[in-house]
């Protein structure tokens, strides 16, 4: 199975409920940023009439019980990181699609050959390394979004651990905390009674994924509205239509979309260029910092601390992110990119420097966090008397590397020859991706 998909519902919601877990009989409602409406609501607040998108006096009108929690961004942000890291304690290969949805790629990892020969192993790990009060559910199937639908269909409290039949293919759940290290195997029941992991094989997807909603496909909200208003409900259902059918009426996107229906998305993981190489410094102020002197001079010493990790002596920064924390929870991000990499302090501070100076914070910051990413092995560069086609094509290299750390990845692309013989022109060259 080569890839895993660890996802958190109402991510936002959840985080907030993980930090109240007297609220997790009652019905609770997230308000939005500006206080007014709901932004998100349980399913017990749902059934009661408390709907997203509703304002908070319609919403308290229909249920006067309900519980409304304010969002916290910093303590979100610092949930979806230990979801990266859980999923990053398994596969070098982790990309976060969104806060509370993060992928990793399984190939080599599985099987009698890989790291977790045995059935339940990589499923156990990762429960085991994720944050358990956020509840995450854990999908593993051949393709990205198959993966995503079985960590989707985990429902919390519903189904008991064991096999159970999703459709005509059966699916195997494990509960947390079962595996190889627990004792239990695949199709036995242990302790938990809510299922945490789906599992589905390659020849399990198309039924599978017949009767699940087309409200998870990869479609934006305009071409899922068409799709009901055209009585489509379910992805075998849309999964049926002709191809060309689909695309002409829904583009591109609506091609894939078919594909994923059909257990064959083509969609391939992005990892994150510089997951692990990466050192973190962060400072607590109290009182909370309310001048930019005081935030730039303690940005400095984290700068310091953070350079004489052992992680990063003898070695050249890319990436320099600042977090700043208020003490009402609010959250101020800025991130830079350097042009070239470098381990020298006044660089690094001259590039950092301006980001502070014209910062708009939204209040008196309590803690302030310093990252340095996209560490890379030099510890210098010796200058040549004369430039040749070799420097320039380490000059062509530093700057796709520096483009993929930025964007993700490689903006540039080579051609091959494929077929040079053919008469058709389309197929006798190809555009691969430069990957220096």
């Amino acid at each position: 199975m080569p890839i895993a998909c660890l996802l958190v519902p109402s991510f936002a919601l959840a985080c907030e409920l993980a930090e109240r877990p007297s609220l997790a009989s009652r019905p609770v409602a997230l308000a939005d940023i500006a206080g007014l409406r709901v932004e998100d609501s349980t399913a017990e607040a749902a059934r009661r009439g408390a709907r997203p998108g509703m304002t908070l006096r319609e919403a308290v009108a229909f249920c006067p019980s309900l519980a409304v929690v304010t969002p916290h961004p910093a303590r979100a942000a610092r949930a979806a990181e230990a979801l990266v890291d859980a999923m990053a304690m398994v596969s070098p290969l982790v990309e976060e699609a969104a806060p509370g949805t993060v992928f990793a790629d399984l190939v080599g990892l599985v099987g009698a050959s890989g790291l977790y020969p045995e059935r339940g192993m990589v499923e156990h790990a990762v429960l085991e390394a994720a944050p358990r009060a956020l509840t995450p559910r854990l999908g593993v199937a051949e393709r990205r979004f198959t993966a995503y639908a079985a960590a989707r269909s985990v429902t919390a409290g519903g189904a008991a651990a064991g096999e159970v039949a999703v459709g005509e293919a059966p699916a195997r759940y494990f509960p947390a905390g079962a595996g190889p290290a627990s004792g239990l195997e695949v199709g036995e029941v242990g302790e938990a009674s809510v299922p945490a992991a789906l599992r589905i094989e390659p020849d399990e997807a198309v039924t599978f994924l017949a009767g699940k909603p087309v409200e998870w496909l990869p479609l934006d909200g305009e071409r899922r509205e068409r799709l009901r208003l055209l009585g489509i409900e379910t992805m075998g259902a849309f999964a049926l239509l002709p191809r060309h059918t689909v695309e002409a009426q829904f583009g591109v996107a609506g091609g894939r979309a078919w594909l994923a229906a059909r257990g064959e998305d083509p969609t391939a993981l992005r990892p994150r260029p510089f997951a692990r190489e990466r050192v973190i410094e962060q400072a607590e102020a109290q009182p909370p910092l309310v001048s930019r002197e005081a935030v730039q001079l303690t940005t400095q010493q984290l700068l310091g601390r953070a350079l004489r990790q052992p992680r990063a002596q003898r070695r050249f920064v890319r990436v320099v992110r600042l977090r700043a924390v208020t003490e009402d929870g609010r959250l101020w991000e800025r991130t830079q990119t350097m042009k070239e990499p470098t381990g020298d302090r006044e660089r690094l501070w001259t590039a950092v420097r301006p980001l502070l100076e014209y910062a708009d914070y939204p209040g008196p910051i309590a803690e302030l966090e310093l990252e340095l990413g996209g560490l890379t092995a030099e510890s210098g560069r010796q200058g040549g008397l004369f430039v040749d086609r070799t420097r320039v094509r380490e000059q062509l290299d530093e700057m796709v590397r520096h483009m993929k750390v930025r964007y993700g990845q490689s903006p540039v692309a080579r051609v091959v020859d494929v077929e040079p013989w053919s008469r058709i022109p389309e197929r006798r060259h190809a555009l691969l991706e430069y990957d220096p």
